[in-house]
């Protein structure tokens, strides 16, 4: 049976796994993700604004004499209005799929570390391999979420690619478009350190465990002589 300890610390390590794992799942859920103004310029230097809240998959807009007064932007899908597929597209893509490959690593390394809670150790990949390997996994690709996201978004101008399909008009020019990054992207940021938590809680229980059996096994003649006469 596992001790104590060891059913605590692994107890630890899977709650900040299922942290990590919420947190990704709320990340692909929800739609706040980007809230961006683009500035809008007619042909007779009328100026206006597309207004566009989007998330990874879905968003909706307004636009503000551009080419009309106050029109709505109904509802759209993100990946279909980026309809070249170019670099904001593929971009895009990329994080979709890394946020899918770090939800499944969380998964794996909650699987191994609530097993672990209640059975004996494992050297191999259902141990600790496994949730540093895991979670490490999860990790990087929660970092390659953020960063790529924010490089789409600021360098490749995703959300003026998909203002000028969604108004479809050749009379405008879109630019300037000031983007202010939602709680749902924000989101990744704990997830990416839940997964570190986890692989440092399982550490340190590790370390602790081999330094134990150290001690266990320092042989006799370190013993104080006192205790030899006995």
């Amino acid at each position: 049976m596992p001790t104590i300890r060891k059913t605590m610390m692994f107890l630890g390590g899977s709650l900040a796994n299922s942290g990590s794992l919420i947190m990704i799942c709320a990340v692909l859920a929800t739609k706040e993700w980007v809230n961006s103004v683009i500035t809008c310029k007619g042909l007779t230097n009328q100026t206006g604004s597309v207004t566009l809240e989007y998330g990874l998959f879905e968003g909706k807009g307004r636009s503000t004499y551009c080419p009309n007064i106050g029109v709505e932007i109904s509802p759209f899908k993100v990946l279909e209005s980026l309809e070249h597929f170019g670099p904001s597209k593929s971009l895009h893509i990329t994080v979709i799929t890394c946020l899918c490959l770090g939800l499944l690593g969380s998964i794996c390394s909650f699987g191994i570390t609530l097993y672990n809670s209640f059975s004996n150790p494992y050297e191999t990949y259902l141990g600790p391999i496994g949730v540093y390997v895991c979670s490490s996994v999860s990790a990087i690709f929660i970092f390659f979420s953020i960063i790529l996201f924010v490089v789409n978004t600021e360098v490749y101008h995703l959300s003026v690619e998909m203002a000028e399909n969604k108004i479809g008009s050749q009379n405008v020019i879109l630019s300037d478009a000031k983007n202010s990054i939602g709680y749902s992207y924000y989101l990744m940021i704990p997830a990416f350190f839940c997964n570190l938590f986890a692989i440092i809680i399982v550490y340190v229980y590790q370390h602790a465990n081999y330094t134990q059996r150290k001690e266990q096994q320092r042989p006799t003649e370190d013993a104080p002589k006192d205790i030899l006469m006995y």
